[in-house]
């Protein structure tokens, strides 16, 4: 049987732009058999797979906003509010933390700004206590193993802890334990998770980046740690191009730059999920068709090239 799969990539606020995706979606009565997210792809793919609608997801979007405890968070998160005015980006703002040392001083002696108690509540009011299994539309997120940086791809069990575990940031919220593995947000290792979508059965896969690309730094760093930092996030954009590079249709919705935690952006965000997703409609339609006849209708595997093909661990 063919298999279709939607693809949704972390990003954090950026990644509110999946919801304008669905919209879309909704909209050309097109639907997936499959879906599969990474941190924030994982909130909104787990949640739009319970409700099967988007007006759903965003009656939960509305009521964390509205919430005590979500604003608790995320002073916890940011609580120099707005000291970061024209500080763009996530790199640009985590170099401006730790020149202050707000970075350091609060997170030498703790494993992250979000208390569990407080990221417990934020689940609670997120996501229902269900199983994976019970979901009408086949789920995965996917997260990282902390002790072994093995890429985990969560498809059973409880959806609340399976999605806690794929947005856990590090040092932001706190690791899940499953098991014997400590778990954290899956954009370390697999920020568009199509690899797993295959490994999962799909024949086809259409794949949202709600991510920012770090544009050409022509300011060198002036320090060792800028250095790091500066590596370490082009690593994490390296290995999330060749993540998404196996996705028969790529969208990638144009926001430009803004807050990582910006999520009073929500309708430029959605605006611009809906709009990347109408450039792609017709390439869509006319790649499915193609996939179906070259799966036979889905009696062959996908045949694809090894660049899609990754080490991880499905539970």
């Amino acid at each position: 049987m063919f298999k279709s799969a939607l693809v949704l990539s972390g990003g954090s606020a950026r990644g509110l732009a999946h919801l304008g995706v669905l919209r879309e979606m909704e909209q050309r009565n097109m639907k997936f058999d499959l879906i599969v997210g990474t941190s924030m792809g994982a909130l909104v793919g787990g949640l739009y797979a319970f409700y099967g609608n988007l007006a759903g997801v965003l009656k939960t979007f509305g009521n964390l906003f509205e919430s005590k405890v979500f604003l608790k968070a995320s002073a916890n998160a940011v609580d120099e509010g707005a000291a970061f005015t024209g500080v763009e980006g996530f790199f640009n703002r985590f170099i401006w933390l730790f020149r202050r040392g707000g970075f350091y001083t609060r997170t030498m002696f703790r494993m992250d700004l979000v208390g569990e108690e407080h990221f417990d509540e934020l689940m609670s009011i997120l996501v229902p206590d269900v199983l994976i299994e019970e979901l009408p539309v086949r789920f995965a997120a996917v997260a990282m193993d902390l002790q072994t940086g093995e890429e985990v791809v969560l498809t059973r069990g409880a959806l609340r802890r399976a999605i806690a575990a794929s947005i856990a940031i590090p040092g932001i919220f706190p690791p899940v334990k499953k098991g014997w593995r400590t778990l954290i947000d899956g954009g370390w290792a697999d920020n568009v998770p199509v690899a797993p979508a295959v490994a999962l059965g799909a024949h086809f896969v259409v794949a949202v980046d709600a991510t920012l690309e770090i544009p050409s730094m022509t300011t060198d760093p002036r320090s060792a740690m800028e250095v790091l930092f500066r590596c370490n996030e082009m690593s994490r954009v390296l290995l999330t191009r060749h993540r998404k590079s196996a996705a028969d249709v790529l969208i990638v919705p144009e926001m430009g730059e803004m807050s990582w935690a910006d999520f009073s952006a929500m309708d430029h965000c959605m605006a611009a999920g809906k709009e990347a997703f109408q450039q792609n409609a017709s390439t869509i339609v006319r790649k499915m068709r193609s996939r179906r006849l070259l799966t036979l209708g889905g009696a062959l595997h996908p045949g694809r090239k090894g660049r899609w093909n990754h080490p991880m661990v499905i539970e």
